[in-house]
């Protein structure tokens, strides 16, 4: 089977033409191979924790599961049907719009709920009782010996990031918005994409952001959150304290438990979706060469589609049979690499070649399969923005929007979250610092600054578990 090794000079020989056709069964024959292989590893995983009873699912999850075992089972167990690929495909499309919305809905509710932590991890010190701080230089020095402990500059921006978001936060509104403002300096002359992309990062962690669905999902986030926001943070209890905590605690287990399974069946359904555009144009040798998986899908399938009645043990076979995927990935990983390269090399002017071959369909699809394996799991792949250069006048306008938001929240929000707030941004902005004297004076004056010994104590706290990690 070829691995696209000849497709780096395709466009250097007069042949290209002729060459062109070999790369493209090629490329769709590694994507085959490798793709079906790891669609059924990670079939066979989730199946496992239902099986074991270590993966909880809420119906909703089911029901997504269900139906990409129902559409592997429809296309991959029985002769070829073209009409039916294409409707599956257009359902994955769908699957993946459904998750994506999902997803952007508990990655809010995840945000709104960190900023919280941050507010309880703070208020906690309050009720333990007496305490005891050290002088604000020793614990100054242990932070920074920590910061520069090695000289690899991104480890030390990780590092100093780390601090950002931990350390009390001690600066004026003015300040915040000089930071923020000249972090985007950083963009100018980049694609606008980019500089979206930051603000709605910004927009993410601080809990404004708002996606479509936000009033549709997930109805029990919405209630947790209500209860949060309902707390007395302005001059909080313990009685305050705890019932918030309680809260917390339930909350954001059920944000792990969702959130992981709503990003595992993205995963599957990228993997089938990519699966099903290569394998009409597979080679022989690469049917031949995953011939080990259909009875292995055949199982996982029915039992899949069993519902929870049918999520015992799997049979001794299945795991005879998974054993023949050792070996695989590893084999293909630099064939995917070599072809992906090749097929990101071909440039616009060629595509009229293409089409005169009548390979455009083809080509689509290793291009979509390229986007589904890149590393986001959830790109848009029906979207196709034409590049455009952010200018100073873009930049400022996405500033002053982004803090427009930022500010109105100060005013309506208690002091403690407000400060959360304000680290989480902290956090996402390019290291703003030009020295170490500039590290070493934020680092004193932030702690020095901060008279609340809860407040203190806490972070100092949570600083040492970072540098224990």
């Amino acid at each position: 089977m070829g691995d696209g090794r000849k497709a780096h000079g395709m466009r250097k020989k007069e042949n290209f033409e002729r060459e062109l056709p070999v790369f493209f069964r090629d490329a769709a024959s590694v994507n085959h191979v490798f793709v079906g292989t790891c669609f059924l590893m990670q079939v066979y995983s989730f199946y496992e924790g239902l099986a074991d009873g270590e993966r909880v699912v809420s119906g909703e999850t089911l029901e997504i599961w269900q139906k990409v075992c129902s559409i592997a089972k429809e296309n991959f167990l029985g002769e070829f049907d073209g009409a039916r690929r294409e409707e599956a495909v257009l359902a994955l499309a769908g699957l993946r719009k459904e998750i994506t919305a999902k997803m952007e809905v508990l990655t809010t509710y995840t945000d709104h709920f960190a900023l919280y932590e941050y507010v309880l991890n703070r208020l906690e010190p309050r009720f333990e009782g007496e305490l005891f701080l050290e002088e604000d230089d020793e614990a100054a020095r242990e932070i920074l010996r920590y910061i520069f402990l090695d000289k690899d500059n991104m480890l030390v921006n990780v590092r100093i990031q780390q601090m950002l978001s931990q350390l009390p936060v001690r600066m004026s509104r003015v300040k915040f918005e000089d930071l923020v403002r000249g972090a985007f300096e950083h963009y100018n002359g980049m694609d606008t994409g980019a500089v979206d992309a930051f603000v709605n990062r910004l927009l993410w962690v601080s809990g404004l952001y708002e996606p479509e669905g936000v009033n549709d999902y997930f109805p029990e986030f919405a209630r947790a959150l209500k209860a949060m926001e309902a707390v007395n943070l302005k001059q909080p209890q313990e009685e305050d304290y705890n019932k918030a905590q309680d809260v917390f605690t339930q909350t954001a287990k059920s944000l792990e438990v969702f959130t992981d399974n709503y990003y595992s069946l993205m995963e599957m359904v990228n993997l089938l979706y990519v699966w099903l555009l290569n394998y009409p144009y597979a080679s022989k040798e690469a049917a031949e060469k995953t011939e080990w998986i259909v009875p292995l899908l055949r199982e996982l399938c029915e039992k899949g589609l069993c519902g929870e009645a049918g999520f015992d043990a799997l049979s001794e076979e299945c795991g005879a049979l998974m054993k023949q995927s050792e070996g695989i990935l590893e084999e293909y990983i630099p064939k995917l690499q070599r072809a992906r390269t090749a097929l990101s090399k071909i440039a616009k002017e060629e595509e009229q070649s293409i089409a005169a071959l009548m390979l455009s369909e083809e080509y689509a699809c290793l291009k979509t399969s390229a986007l589904l394996m890149s590393g986001s799991l959830f790109a848009d792949i029906e979207k196709e923005v034409q590049p455009q250069t952010a200018d100073r006048a873009y930049l400022k306008q996405a500033a002053d929007s982004l803090l427009d938001k930022l500010l109105t929240a100060f005013f309506a929000q208690p002091l403690l979250l407000n400060r959360a707030r304000i680290a989480a941004v902290l956090k996402e902005l390019p290291v703003f610092f030009n020295s170490q004297n500039d590290v070493m004076d934020y680092v004193r004056t932030s702690l020095a600054g901060c008279h609340e010994k809860a407040e203190k104590a806490a972070s100092i706290r949570l600083m040492r578990k970072l540098m224990e990690e």
